[in-house]
Parts: structure tokens; sequence; C-alpha cells
């Protein structure tokens, strides 16, 4: 083979590994406005459902939503009217877990609810935060416990952890570890009385039974 040739087929070859890397990023790039067109026609889909539900409706296309957005999520839950989720994954519900409308899940770190969780209209969950120092951005987890109650307009700031039988009033920030059996008001959230259930302490559930 003379070397013209050969340098004709090196520079084939080169070009066909140029096409191919192109129409693969191509592909990855048109995949990716594929899937957020899909995600956000099911997420108004599941807008339109919640405006017709209420609670022990089923939620099919909001039940999609979530697995979409790879949530773990009990059998039985509720999620009212313009519900956002910041990002897929990092985010645990429990059984029976009820959350109002305008709810705003900021989910930049890991949180966990808890079985038997209410949240009423206006609650902001954030495990996102900034070192005061240096500004750089965090990821810090949330905990919240079983049977916990959060009144309109709570805020559950990045690195909390909530324990069982919790009462939270509205419009409480929560900035600091509130602990079981408690209930805490105010900015920020403070324990102001403790709350006593005991084992026969029959708690009300939004779930038929």
């Amino acid at each position: 083979m003379t070397k013209p040739r050969i340098a004709n087929s090196i520079a084939l070859i080169k070009n066909i590994k140029i096409a191919k890397s192109f129409f693969f990023k191509l592909f990855l790039k048109l995949k990716l406005v594929v899937n957020k067109i899909i995600l956000f026609f099911i997420e108004n889909l599941a807008e339109v459902e919640a405006s017709l539900s209420e609670p022990n409706s089923p939620i099919y296309i909001r039940r999609l939503y979530l697995q979409i957005r790879r949530v773990k999520y009990g059998n039985k839950i509720f999620i009212g009217k313009n519900f956002i989720l910041f990002r897929s994954d990092n985010l645990i519900l429990g059984e029976r877990c009820a959350l109002g409308h305008c709810v705003i899940i900021s989910n930049h770190g890991k949180i966990e609810i808890g079985d038997d969780f209410i949240g009423a209209t206006g609650l902001h969950i954030n495990s996102g935060t900034h070192n005061p120092k240096t500004l750089k951005p965090q990821c810090l987890p949330i905990v919240i416990g079983n049977r916990v109650w959060c009144g309109i307009d709570v805020k559950i700031l990045a690195g909390v952890t909530i324990g069982d039988d919790v009462v939270i009033g509205a419009g409480s920030v929560v900035c600091k570890d509130i602990p079981s059996n408690s209930i805490a008001v105010g900015v920020p959230a403070k324990v102001i009385k403790p709350l006593n259930r005991d084992s026969e302490t029959s708690i009300w559930t939004w779930v038929d039974k």
C-alpha cells in the first residue's frame, strides 16, 4: 500500500472515530432532553391529579413521578398540590406520610421521614446549607422520627434530627435537634412542653382502615 493510501486510511479512521464520538454525545444530549420533557409532563399531570385528589384517593401519577425521581416511599402516602422536589434520590417517606399543599423538599443531602408524618401547607425541609466561614455549600442529613406533626409554614434546616412523637408549631424554624415526646415552637424552635403518649394512646390517621 502506498504512503498516500495509508495516510488516507488513517485520516478516514480518525474521522470515523470523531463522527462516532459526536453522534454518541448528541444521543446522550437528546436522551437527557427527552427525559426532562417526560419528567415535566408527568410532574404536571401529577399536579392535576393532586388538585382532584384528597386523602385516601389513589395517586397513581404522583407515585410514578416519585419512582422516576428515585424516592422511596411507603404503601400509603398523600401529597398535595404545588409539590416541589429539588432533586432525584436522597428522600425516604415512611408509611402513612401526608404532605399538604405547597410543600418544598430541598433534598441536597439525605432526608428521611418516619411513619405517620403530617406536614401542613407551606412545609419546607432543606438539607442544604453553607459553611459560615468559607460559604462552601454543604449537605447535612435530616432525620424525622415517627408520629411527627408539623404545622403551617414550618421550616426544617440541614443537619436536624427530630425524634418520635413530636409536634412542631406553625411558623417555627427548626435549626437544632428536637427530642422525642415534645412540643416545640418558635424561631428558632424550642421545646415548650413534653408530649406524653403511652401505648394506650390512639393515634388518628388519615388512612382508611
